[in-house]
């Protein structure tokens, strides 16, 4: 398993460090800025969005299940969202606060609450 890890990182690392950005995003024409930080941003378009610099096209999500009320499990979700986001990305990308185009939906079943929340990522 560790090997198996080490080789996909490596494969990562190779994608992230040798993408070529283009001018322009092909769906929205919108200038296109690239990363290149040591994390998997390089792999992503980007465009200033207000003051923030956002991916595009590119969600992440978190999800939480079993908690006694909806308000744990959202903030569960986005817990979720922010750990896995700062991950892949730096601390900086993991403020779901900062995220664009944010859905939150919950489910419940007898007293277990479940939610998903998915958004893209955002920084300063």
């Amino acid at each position: 398993m560790g090997r198996l890890f080490s080789i996909v990182c490596a494969c990562l690392t190779l994608a992230a460090t040798t993408a070529i950005a283009a001018p322009q995003h092909k769906r929205t024409g919108a200038a296109v800025m690239r990363s290149d930080d040591g994390t998997l941003v390089g792999l992503h378009d980007l465009r200033r969005e207000g003051n923030l610099t956002c991916m595009i096209g590119h969600t992440h999500s978190g999800a939480s299940s079993g908690l006694p009320s909806r308000k744990a499990a959202e903030v569960a979700a986005m817990r979720h969202w922010s750990e896995f986001t700062a991950l892949e990305y730096g601390d900086q990308w993991g403020n779901p606060n900062l995220s664009a185009n944010k859905t939150m939906k919950c489910s419940v079943s007898g007293s277990s609450y479940s939610c998903d929340f998915e958004s893209r990522p955002c920084r300063r």
